[in-house]
Formats: structure tokens, sequence, C-alpha cells
């Protein structure tokens, strides 16, 4: 693949671009609870204190489900938008009684509460915008994710994406497109977990509603369901239900995995707040280029892919391919080496230098149940080392003529610390990838072993294994150590199957 991308060369014409010079940074995060459904504190208290840490956008996403409180140790009340919608779109404040511990002692207190919607209105200013939204589903069910804007509750049942993106369209019919993020992604523990741990074996083949009764098992069907809507992912997420900051695992492999699958999304960071801890916990933002900070133009923006992820509050990335800003698309006509530029800036840290690296790969949507356990290290096509900020160029990188994408991963040194942040892509040839991408249905994937994830089999099977053909799509499972507790099959190996090197 690196070969195809490096010694491949194509001419680039624009078809979604947009002049950097009329965008402007803007830092904000996208995932937050209150006491709506399983967090603490009031709305009007999570917006005033995100505006007070220097955010410029700040999202409220509660939580859909009646049960959303099962999780949480401070409070279980009751005071949910799942179970009393006022508290979501009200047109009036509402009463309730809050219950919660503190110190040990059971806490008590009867108050009353601005809907979400009218509490971000009030909070919105020319220089803050207060954006609310909800969590759909629940993580055994198929995972989180976010949607922006939608004025109802919403009463799909958890883990329906199908019902999720249906009723998105009929919004659609009202002028509402809606804005969709994928929460805290775990491919691998949905796709390619090789534990005991049963629990987490129930749950495989289901994220994101990728399962064969929802809108599974082929990615390519999956991204076309929910293409108009699913423009964002969660690089970086936490703390969570945690009171105390700590250093996460970036979820870049996901964000490598879902483009490769052809999603076309781009990076945030959300700090998925359960206390009164909104923007202060952790520098992590997500970066937007937005016309300007309302909230039609912000919308837009994610809509565009024009975001970047950072663990710096206020570090800027920008980059450009052929004079396209991230997040769009350009069309390869002729041959012709890429022009790619990176501008970076950090006001408070002018004397940064940093890591470089381009990350691409070719779109090819597989089966969720054999698909390839892909790794970012698969897609490093260029590296550069201690670079000063400004703007870096990259040269010396062609693109394939398949359809493909492009991202760059940072690191920033300055002193002790190494924060890193993630572009959006800029894609190429996206035009042409209805036509020239097919689904990819192996026979045989590429590992060592296979076996069926049926209890009753008691055998596995080397590769090349004629017996491999025989076991359904959603059954086959793979891996480089086999099964404990099953017994090599009497493999009949095909003589054109491929060896290991």
């Amino acid at each position: 693949m690196k070969k195809l991308l490096l010694l491949c060369c194509l001419t680039l014409c624009v078809l979604t671009a947009r002049p950097q010079a009329n965008l402007k940074v803007y830092y904000g995060l996208l995932h937050a609870h209150t006491m709506l459904s399983d967090g603490s504190g009031t709305p009007e208290e999570a917006y005033a204190m995100a505006k007070a840490n220097g955010l410029d956008f700040f999202a409220i996403t509660e939580h859909n489900h009646a049960k959303a409180e099962d999780s949480g140790d401070e409070r279980k009340d009751g005071v949910l938008i799942a179970t009393d919608p006022r508290l979501y779109n009200g047109q009036n404040n509402v009463t309730v009684t809050r219950r919660w511990t503190e110190n040990g002692q059971q806490q008590t207190e009867t108050i009353s509460v601005k809907p979400l919607i009218k509490a971000a209105a009030a909070a919105t200013t020319q220089t803050f915008l207060a954006l609310y939204g909800q969590e759909f589903s629940t993580i055994t069910s198929g995972n989180h994710v976010n949607v922006f804007g939608l004025p109802e509750v919403i009463t799909v049942p958890n883990g329906n994406f199908k019902g999720f993106f249906d009723l998105l369209r009929q919004y659609d019919s009202n002028g509402l497109n809606a804005v969709v993020q994928l929460n805290h992604p775990d491919v691998h523990k949905d796709l390619f977990y090789k534990g005991d741990d049963n629990s987490v074996k129930k749950n495989m083949y289901n994220d994101y509603g990728i399962d064969a009764g929802d809108l599974g098992p082929d990615f390519d069907n999956w991204v076309k369901t929910q293409s108009q809507y699913t423009h964002l992912i969660e690089v970086l997420t936490g703390p969570a239900l945690s009171k105390v900051y700590r250093d996460y695992k970036p979820l870049e492999e996901e964000y490598f995995f879902y483009l490769k699958q052809g999603l076309r999304i781009s990076p945030t960071a959300g700090q998925d707040n359960h206390y009164r801890t909104w923007g202060s916990i952790t520098d992590a933002r997500t970066g937007v280029l937005s016309e300007s900070l309302s909230e039609k133009d912000i919308l837009n923006a994610f809509r565009n892919n024009r975001t970047f992820a950072t663990e710096d509050k206020n570090l800027k990335v920008v980059l450009q391919v052929n004079d396209a800003t991230m997040g769009s698309a350009i069309n390869a006509t002729a041959e012709s080496e890429l022009k790619i530029k990176v501008s970076i800036s950090d006001t408070d840290e002018p004397n940064a230098t940093y890591d470089l690296q381009i990350v691409g790969g070719a779109i090819k949507p597989e089966l969720s149940t054999m698909a390839i356990d892909w790794k970012v290290e698969d897609g490093i096509l260029l590296t550069k080392n201690n670079v000063n900020g400004g703007d870096v160029p990259l040269t010396g990188l062609f693109a394939a003529a398949e359809p493909s994408f492009y991202y760059i991963r940072i690191t920033q040194n300055s002193g002790q610390k190494k924060d890193r942040a993630w572009t959006a892509p800029v894609w190429v040839n996206l035009n042409n990838a209805a036509a020239n991408v097919t689904l990819t249905m192996p026979t045989v994937v590429p590992a060592s072993f296979y076996w069926t994830s049926s209890s009753s089999s008691q055998v596995y099977h080397k590769k090349g294994c004629r017996s491999i053909d025989l076991i359904k799509p959603e059954n086959l499972r793979s891996g480089d150590i086999p099964p404990a507790g099953r017994t090599l099959h009497a493999c009949v190996i095909e003589t054109n199957a491929e060896q290991e090197p």
C-alpha cells in the first residue's frame, strides 16, 4: 500500500475546498453531562464553567435512556430527560428533587431547573456558543453516539441504529440536518477481541449498528446509511466518571479503521464530564475552522469535517493538500506530486518543535466479521521530526489513483510535555469511491489459524484449509494463536494457498 501511495502520480483538481483565509479557529468540547442525566450540577453551571475556562463553544449531551444513572455513584434520583422530557425541551423551569451522596452522607435538595435547550440559548453570547444534544444508545447495545440539535428526546430503542437514522431522516423534512459523533469508539474490543470474557464476546460485532440485524455486517451499507449525518469521531475522551485526570490513550486506531471503511469523519476531543469539571480537568480541545461562532456556521464546519483534536488547549493545526483545506475532497485527473502544507502555531509555546507524520490509506469497505485489524502504523507514509512552527511543506508524496485519505498526526515537543494532535483528512478521488470500491469479502483472512464461533465445534484450522470455506462469514474467527480447548483439524490445504513468509 505504501509503495502504491508513494509511486503513483496524479494531478489534483479541487472539488470541495474553501479558502483558509475565510476561516477562524475556535476551541471547545463536544461531550458532557449534568444532573439532567447521570452527571452533576445544572446546565447553567456547566456552560458558565466552560466559558470561564476559555472555551469558545461547549456541548451538553445528556443520555436519552432511562437507565443512565446505573453506572454513576454520586446521585441516583431519577432526574433524567428520558423520564421527564420537559427537562430537555420544556417551555418553563422544572421543579425537581436532587439526591446525592457527599462525604458519605445522603443529601437532598429541591430546585428549579431550566430546560437544556433554553439554558443553551440563555448562555450563548457573541463570544461563547452553548450547544446541546443527546447521547443515544448504550455501550453494550452498540456503543454511544452524540447527536446535536434535535428538538425532542430520542425514543428509538437502544442499539437500533437503523431506527435512529430513520428518525434523523424524518427531521430532514423540517430542514434539520443533524450532526452525529461516534463517542469513545472501541473497534478492537468489538471486532478483534481475543480474550475469554464472555460478557465482552456476547456484545461483539454490534458497534454503531454494524450487527447483521441492523446496518451490517458490510461496512459499505453501514457507511451509506449514515454518511449524511455522521461526521465526527472522538479521538480524545475522558475523564468521564473519574474526578481526577489520567493520561488517556488516544483512539487513533479507531479513527484510522473507520476512515479505511469509507466513513467521512474528522477528529474531536470530549471530556465526557459527569462531575463539575467542565472544561477544567484537561487541556484537551476540539479545534474547528469556521467562518463565525454562530451555531449555523459551527455545525456546518462539523458537517464539512473542518476539525482537529489536540491535547494542548490552544495549539492550532491546519492541513492543506493542493490548496484544499482539511475536510475537503479533491479529484485525481493526471500525474502530479501532492503539494502538502501544515500550518502550526501555539501562542504560549512559540519555541516548541514538532514531529509530524502523514497517515493515509485506501478506502476499501470490508465485512465486519472478516475485517482486517488495521493499525495506524500501516498508514504512515512520511515522517518529519523536529520542525519549527509556521507553514511546514511536506514533499515527496504522491497519491494513489484509488479513493484515499490523508491526515497529519503531530507531537509537540516543549520541555517535558509531549502534547499530541490529529487533523481532519483530505480525501482524494472520493467522488469515484462508489464506482471504484467494491466490498471486500475474502474467503480466508490473513491470520495463521481459523475456527467457528460455534461452541459445538472442537477443532480449529490452519491457513488454507478447505474447511474454512464452509464456515459462515458471521461465525468465522481467526488469530495467530489457536483457541484454547480445541484440537487441530486434519486440514486439506489448497495447493495455491498463500504461504507464510
